[in-house]
């Protein structure tokens, strides 16, 4: 009998609700409820293609301007924050050049008072030669001193220092404490470089057994500042390196320098005052054990030393140079 329904057809059908089924069963519960009840038709007759992509098209020049909008506000907060860079950068940079010129004006006006004190209290046009130390040879003094007038200057002054190796030339003072001549220069006035200064609680003066005098590094090599080259012994070794003079009152002192090293800020270095001759002896022998190198100098016999005390880059240290009286002459 024909039906008009064949079991290829009913296959076809059974395999076509199959696969919608499986298609539904794989939407989300909304757009099931949309195809079940056919609200999402794409052949419908209402609905348009053309409505969609314009809907989309909104959407896309709503986006691209938002993302237009982040850009230049990005763009406008970079700016900023360059600007702000750029102006931190150079008020930092105006700051430390201006730091860096009151320092070099301050080493040139340092520089400019000791000329005028040099001026006045030495005579450079006056050579003399003197016999002195314990080799009884002539030495050539580039210049005369006039005591006097560097007490003219500053009472509290006790002689002048010459080292020929760094070629310093600086007044000393003894003062009322050890902290006024750090920032005073010898006439007094404010200064970094301060001033040469023996400790003032050594009694006698320069003629103290142990005298130690203090002095900045200063790092245009002012004051007490090319002293650390007696670090090297090469340095020391060179011919008449090994010695320093001081001009004090009407005679010229000799120093032979028999230890150099960096020591502690507080250490036996700087002990002073000896009750006897034999205590300072001993100490300079100790002294000269603490030498980088050495300089072969004999200091059983020594009655008196100097000490030349500096800063280094350490602020809990100092470096060190001892000097032994050898002899000395007079000015006159």
């Amino acid at each position: 009998m024909n039906t008009g329904y064949n079991n290829d057809n009913k296959s076809d059908n059974l395999n076509n609700n199959t696969e919608n089924e499986d298609f539904i069963d794989g939407c989300s519960d909304s757009d099931k409820d949309s195809i079940l009840n056919d609200d999402y038709d794409i052949d419908s007759p209402d609905y348009d293609a053309d409505d969609d992509y314009a809907d989309k098209d909104d959407i896309d020049e709503d986006d691209a301007d938002a993302v237009f909008d982040r850009q230049e506000k990005a763009k406008k907060r970079s700016n900023i924050v360059r600007y702000i860079v750029l102006v931190i950068s150079a008020a930092v940079f105006i700051f430390a050049a201006y730091n860096l010129i009151n320092i070099f004006l301050a080493y040139h006006k340092a520089d400019v008072i000791y000329d005028n004190i040099g001026q006045d209290v030495l005579d450079e046009d006056s050579h003399t030669k003197v016999t002195i130390g314990e080799d009884e040879q002539p030495v050539e003094i580039p210049f005369t001193y006039n005591h006097q007038a560097l007490l003219n200057i500053n009472s509290q002054g006790i002689g002048y220092m010459y080292i020929p190796s760094i070629n310093c030339r600086l007044p000393m003072v003894q003062g009322d404490d050890n902290d006024y001549y750090l920032t005073h220069t010898f006439n007094r006035e404010y200064s970094a470089n301060g001033c040469l200064f023996e400790d003032y609680r050594i009694n006698g003066g320069l003629s103290a057994s142990h005298v130690i005098i203090y002095g900045h590094n200063m790092r245009n090599g002012a004051m007490f500042g090319k002293l650390k080259s007696y670090q090297n012994y090469s340095f020391w070794n060179s011919a008449g390196n090994n010695v320093f003079y001081i001009y004090t009152g009407n005679v010229i002192k000799e120093y032979k320098i028999f230890s150099c090293y960096i020591s502690e800020a507080i250490s036996d270095t700087y002990t002073f005052n000896f009750p006897t001759l034999a205590s300072m002896r001993d100490y300079a022998a100790n002294m000269k054990a603490k030498s980088m190198y050495d300089t072969g100098v004999d200091v059983s016999n020594a009655s008196q030393v100097i000490t030349l005390s500096t800063c280094t880059n350490d602020g809990e240290q100092r470096f060190i140079v001892h000097g032994m009286y050898i002899g000395e002459a007079s000015l006159e």
